[in-house]
C-alpha cells in the first residue's frame, strides 16, 4: 500500500465528503431569504452528522477510552476544545448581528424583535455552551447560535459514550439503539417528521436522534470492513445518494415515514458502505476539502447568512430575495461560505487544535514523569 493510500484509509476520507455535502445542504435550508424554500429533507443531514461522529470518535478515541488510557473527563475536554473556538467565533458574530438589529429596532425573524433580557441570558448560557432555560422568542431556538442545539446534544451522547458506552457489548449497544428507535418513531408521529430537537418541548426528539445515530455509528465502526477498496464510481455514488436524499421531495402525509426510513436504514447502510470505499485522488481531494470546511460551515453559516442579508439590504436598500439574480447570488454566497469556513479552519482552528494537543501531551508526560528528566 502506498503512503498516500494509507493516509486516506486512516482518515476515512469519503466520510469527510459525506459530511461536507450534508453541511452544504444545511446551509441551503437556512438561506431561504436568498434561495427560496428550503429543500424538504435537508435537515436529515444532522442525523448523518451524528452517525459519522459516532464512527469517527470510536476510531479516534475508542481504544484509548476502553483501555482507560484516556479518562472520560479528558475526552470531554478534548471534545469541548475541538468545538469551542469556531463556535465562539459564531457566537460573537451572532451577538453582533442581534445587537445591530436591536438598536435599529428591526425584526430578525418574521415580526420578532430582539429582547434585551433574552439576549443577555443567551449570551451567558451560550458562553457556557448550555441551552437557555427557555426557547428564545426571537430565533425560536435554545441557543443564539442556532445549530448549537445539535452540538450540545452530541456532547451529551459523547459523555454517555465515554462513561459507559465505549465498554458496552454489541448486544447492550443494540438495546440503546432499539430504545432510541422507538422514541424516534414517537417523535416522528408527534411532529409528523424528524425536524425537531431545537426547542425545549422537542428536546426528547433531539436526544433520540443523537443517541440512535451516534450509537449506530459506533456499532458500524466495530463491524466495519478491515480494508478499503479503491472504488471511484462507488465513492461518487455515495456522495450522489447523500445529495439525492437531502434534496428528496416527499408528500407531507408521508414525511414522517420517509424520515424514519432514512434515519433508521438509509444512513446506516450508507455509512457502512462508504467506510469501506477508497475514492480516487480527485474525489478524495474534494472530500477532504469539504470535510475540513464542514464543521466551520455548519456552526458559522447562520451568522454568515444574517450578515450577508443585512449587508445587502443596507448597501442597496432592497431585500435580496426581491432581486431577479438572487438564486445566482446565493450560489456564490454558499461557495464563499464554504471557502471562508475552510480558511478559518485551516488558519485559525487547526493551529489552535495543534496547540491544545501539544499542551495535553505535555501534561501527560509531566504526569507520567513528575520528577523530570
Amino acid at each position: 500500500m502506498s503512503e498516500a493510500q494509507h493516509t486516506l484509509r486512516e482518515r476515512f476520507v469519503l466520510l469527510d465528503g459525506l459530511r461536507g455535502v450534508a453541511a452544504v445542504f444545511i446551509v441551503q435550508r437556512h438561506a431561504e431569504p436568498m434561495l427560496g424554500d428550503a429543500l424538504p429533507s435537508s435537515y436529515l443531514g444532522v442525523d448523518l452528522f451524528f452517525a459519522l461522529s459516532g464512527f469517527v470518535l470510536a476510531h479516534a478515541y475508542g481504544s484509548a477510552l476502553a483501555g482507560r488510557r484516556m479518562s472520560a473527563m479528558s475526552f470531554m475536554k478534548a471534545r469541548l476544545l475541538r468545538l469551542y473556538p469556531l463556535y465562539l467565533v459564531a457566537l460573537a458574530l451572532t451577538v453582533g448581528y442581534y445587537l445591530r438589529m436591536y438598536h435599529a429596532g428591526l425584526p430578525v425573524m418574521a415580526d420578532e424583535v430582539v429582547t434585551a433580557n433574552e439576549l443577555a441570558v443567551g449570551v451567558v448560557t451560550g458562553l457556557l455552551f448550555l441551552p437557555t432555560p427557555f426557547t428564545i422568542s426571537f430565533n425560536a431556538a435554545l441557543f443564539l447560535v442556532h445549530p448549537a442545539w445539535s452540538l450540545f446534544d452530541e456532547l451529551v451522547a459523547n459523555l454517555a459514550y465515554a462513561v459507559r458506552g465505549v465498554r458496552m457489548s454489541g448486544r447492550q449497544l443494540a438495546v440503546v439503539i432499539a430504545i432510541s428507535a422507538v422514541v424516534l418513531v414517537i417523535a416522528a408521529l408527534q411532529f409528523e417528521r424528524l425536524h425537531a430537537g431545537f426547542r425545549w418541548q422537542e428536546m426528547y426528539a433531539g436526544l433520540a436522534r443523537v443517541f440512535f445515530s451516534f450509537s449506530v455509528g459506533v456499532l458500524i465502526y466495530r463491524h466495519r470492513r478491515n480494508t478499503q477498496k479503491l472504488q471511484p464510481l462507488a465513492a461518487l455514488a455515495c456522495l450522489a445518494v447523500t445529495a439525492a436524499v437531502l434534496a428528496a421531495p416527499t408528500p407531507k402525509d408521508a414525511k414522517w415515514i420517509f424520515d424514519l426510513v432514512v434515519v433508521l436504514f438509509v444512513w446506516p447502510c450508507l455509512l457502512y458502505a462508504a467506510s469501506g470505499i477508497l475514492p480516487d485522488r480527485r474525489t478524495a481531494a474534494v472530500s477532504s476539502f469539504l470535510g475540513t470546511a464542514s464543521y466551520g460551515l455548519y456552526v458559522l453559516h447562520s451568522p454568515f447568512i444574517d450578515w450577508a442579508v443585512l449587508g445587502w439590504a443596507t448597501w442597496s436598500g432592497k431585500r435580496i430575495e426581491d432581486l431577479p439574480f438572487a438564486p445566482l447570488a446565493s450560489i456564490g454566497f454558499i461557495a464563499a461560505a464554504v471557502i471562508l469556513s475552510w480558511w478559518l479552519t485551516v488558519a485559525f482552528d487547526e493551529p489552535l487544535q495543534r496547540r491544545f494537543k501539544r499542551a495535553r501531551n505535555d501534561r501527560r508526560k509531566l504526569a507520567d514523569n513528575p520528577g523530570g528528566p
